[in-house]
């Protein structure tokens, strides 16, 4: 049995909720601010909720298709930026924007649609915050 991986950012307060669900992704109001989650579903599939007002409609207007790259790509893309957000995490004492530290297993297959939008997660914070994620 896979674990339930839940994933937290507090990043700021929410001024205005946005609302969209499909199969693997939801974006819903919630009592921590903005964040972010990867829960399992009754079977063996994950979804990512992510919490920041901003993120959607970023999401919808920068993305490229899934099919741009491979899972393996986005998987490796993943845990290295997990590791280098937990890196500034610690460094900066869970001070915004790094306040809660991600836990994200490369060896666990979340599935290409919750990598692919993990992926285009950390690109928004990079664009967002003006910051590099990665060597």
């Amino acid at each position: 049995m896979k674990k339930l991986i839940i994933f937290l950012f507090a990043l700021a307060l929410l001024a205005s909720a946005h609302a969209f669900q499909s199969d693997v992704y939801q974006n819903k109001a919630s009592a921590k601010p903005d964040s972010l989650a990867i829960t399992k579903g009754d079977s063996t599939e994950y979804e990512l909720i992510v919490f920041d007002p901003g993120f959607h409609s970023w999401f919808i207007s920068n993305r490229k298709p899934v099919w741009y790259h491979g899972n393996e790509y986005y998987r490796t893309k993943n845990s290295l930026y997990t590791t280098y957000w937990n890196i500034r995490v610690h460094e900066n004492m869970h001070r915004p924007p790094y306040d809660f530290e991600i836990v994200y297993d490369p060896t666990v297959d979340y599935g290409i649609e919750v990598n692919w939008q993990l992926f285009w997660y950390f690109k928004y914070l990079g664009q967002k915050y003006n910051i590099r994620l990665g060597p």
